[in-house]
C-alpha cells in the first residue's frame, strides 16, 4: 500500500488546479477575475467596468450606476476597493507628456490599448484588437479616468479613450469610467470560510486517492 502525504499548501494547490491561467502576449488570466500584465508588472481587474457590476450586485450599495464617475469619485472607488481579498487598488497612471497627436504607450492605459490589446488609432478597441481582448469582460469603447492630474491646471486630469486610442485632459467634473489596477502579480487572499472549504475538498481528494491505491 502506498501512503499519501498532503500538507495544507498541497491541498490548496490541488483545490486550485481548476484555475490554471491562460496567457496572451504579456497578459495572463489569473484566478478570481484578474489579469496580470507582465510588461508593466501590473494586475488589471478582468471586469473593465467593475464599478457597474458591483453596483448591480450590491443593489446600489457599492460601485456606480453604469460605471461612470467624476475624477474624485473614481479615485475614491478604486482606492477603497477590496478585491480578491486585497486592498491597494488604484486608477491607472498617465504620461503627461503624451497628447492627442501621439500613440501613448508610456501611459498604463495606452500601453494596454496599443501593446497588450493590439488596438488601432482612431478605431474603437471593440472593433480592432488581438486575442488578449477576450481575457477581459465589459471592456468599453469609452473614456477611462487615470489618477494623473494635468500639471499646468490641477482642475483637469488625464483620460484615455478606448474609442480612438487618444489621451486628453478633462475637467475633473466630467464623468468617465474607472478601471482599478494593482501593482505586481496579485495573489488572491481567500476568506476563512473559503479556505476551509478548499482544505476539506483537498482532504476528500486525499481519501479518494487512498481508496484507489489500497
Amino acid at each position: 500500500m502506498k501512503n499519501l502525504h498532503c500538507s495544507l499548501p498541497h491541498l490548496l494547490l490541488l483545490a486550485g488546479l481548476g484555475f490554471a491561467p491562460s496567457s496572451q502576449a504579456g497578459l495572463s488570466a489569473r484566478p478570481y477575475g484578474m489579469v496580470y500584465d507582465s510588461d508593466l508588472n501590473l494586475t488589471w481587474l478582468q471586469d473593465a467596468n467593475y464599478a457597474a457590476t458591483q453596483f448591480i450586485n450590491s443593489n446600489g450599495a457599492q460601485g456606480s450606476d453604469g460605471g461612470e464617475m467624476d475624477w474624485s469619485a473614481a479615485n475614491a472607488w478604486a482606492n477603497t476597493l477590496v478585491f480578491a481579498g486585497n486592498t491597494g487598488w488604484r486608477l491607472p497612471t498617465a504620461d503627461g507628456n503624451c497628447d492627442y497627436s501621439t500613440d501613448c504607450t508610456t501611459s498604463e492605459l495606452g500601453h494596454l490599448f496599443y501593446v497588450g490589446l493590439g488596438g488601432t488609432r482612431d478605431t474603437p478597441i471593440t472593433d480592432s484588437h488581438n486575442a488578449s481582448f477576450d481575457l477581459f469582460t465589459n471592456l468599453q469603447a469609452a473614456g477611462y479616468w487615470t489618477q494623473t492630474e494635468l500639471v499646468t491646471d490641477t482642475g483637469f486630469a488625464w483620460n484615455f479613450d478606448f474609442t480612438d486610442g487618444t489621451q486628453l485632459p478633462y475637467d475633473k467634473s466630467v464623468q468617465f469610467l474607472g478601471w482599478a489596477v494593482h501593482a505586481g502579480d496579485v495573489t488572491p487572499i481567500p476568506e476563512p470560510g473559503s479556505l476551509l472549504l478548499m482544505a476539506l475538498g483537498g482532504l476528500g481528494l486525499m481519501r479518494f486517492g487512498k481508496r484507489r491505491v489500497a
